[in-house]
């Protein structure tokens, strides 16, 4: 509501945050794709922002994120936590693309390749009309270990801002994330922020809800197709989960039999948090394939599969570290840095 001036809490709180800091007003602007006279309009309380732009501000402005959504709805009603709406079902003509490309591809990685960029490109679009906030990642089981297998990694992502539209960076996800939980359970699985779990699940950097497919084959498990959005409840209205499940179903024309497993090799250890893993990965993960490479005369892709394998098990024993910090009552320590061996 606004006051005798025409100001709104929304605007009051944007002139709070920018109206001596031209240079943060610029960067602002720019994130939103509007000029700077628009983000004064807005402060000034002379026009009200679009709905897209309304759903990208807490994002940009990160450090007030959470005061800038209970003002967005204070003023504008409860807007950040509309679901997706219009959306039923996968287009027939991704089922037919789908089909066509795995029948015409000439080897395993071709067909993983563009079966996801199909499957993923169109889920995208079709979830987030506004191309903004939003996420998906397949995550596949990691090779057995001699008493089962410990964790999934993520193979693909693509994503909206606030994240990246891919990452290099692929994380290990272990028993305390959702995609650990759809994997368990086989069943769907949904998170948002207001859930009281929250502290027993590993959330990415931007999440507010996220939905999590397990990707089946005659009982067998391969993988977890996992959506993530920005938004709280996105995933409230059951048709929006529906169609995440379809892309689910998709996702198995993309792999062979031989990436399917039995649910009860499943042994899910925990894993460390996830940004840490990513800024280990980028630290280091490169230069350890290119060493093991050369040292024992093999190629890439067979370095990256025992680099892999190495990592998995180096990032069970930091996680193993910092949960027994935290049993006997002290205080956790930063993640410790893993030497290049």
């Amino acid at each position: 509501m606004a006051d005798e001036s025409g100001a709104t809490a929304f605007s009051a709180f944007l002139r709070t945050l920018m109206h001596r800091d031209r240079a943060e007003l610029s960067r602002v602007a720019r994130e939103l794709a509007v000029a700077e006279n628009t983000v004064y309009r807005w402060m000034n309380g002379t026009s009200d922002p679009r709905t897209i732009h309304l759903k990208k501000l807490p994002g940009a402005i990160p450090e007030h994120r959470n005061e800038l959504i209970a003002v967005i709805n204070q003023t504008f009603g409860d807007i950040l936590s509309t679901s997706v709406s219009g959306v039923r079902e996968v287009r027939k003509e991704v089922y037919q693309n789908v089909l066509e490309l795995a029948a015409s591809s000439q080897d395993n990685d071709a067909r993983f390749w563009q079966v996801t960029e199909c499957i993923f490109t169109d889920a995208l679009r079709q979830l987030s009309s506004e191309q903004w906030g939003l996420a998906i990642t397949y995550t596949k089981l990691m090779p057995p270990h001699e008493d089962g297998i410990h964790s999934l990694r993520e193979v693909k992502m693509r994503g909206y801002a606030p994240w990246p539209a891919s990452v290099e960076s692929k994380a290990f996800l272990g028993v305390t994330s959702l995609v650990g939980s759809a994997a368990v359970s086989q069943r769907i699985q949904i998170w948002n922020d207001n859930d009281d779990g929250r502290a027993m699940v590993e959330i990415d950097e931007y999440e507010r809800s996220a939905c999590a497919v397990p990707v089946l084959r005659g009982g067998l498990l391969a993988g977890v197709l996992v959506v993530s959005s920005t938004q709280l409840e996105f995933f409230k209205d059951p048709a929006t989960c529906q169609i995440v499940a379809e892309y689910a179903l998709l996702m198995g024309v993309a792999l062979c039999d031989r990436e399917f497993h039995p649910s009860e090799l499943l042994h899910l250890r925990p894993m460390p948090p996830l940004r840490w893993q990513r800024e280990e990965i980028n630290r280091s993960y490169l230069n350890r394939i290119i060493a093991y490479a050369h040292a024992h005369g093999m190629s890439r892709r067979d370095a990256e599969f025992w680099i892999q394998h190495t990592m998995e098990l180096e990032f069970e024993q930091e996680a193993h570290r910092l949960l027994t910090q935290q049993r006997l009552g002290h205080p956790a320590s930063l993640p410790s840095k893993i030497s290049n061996h």
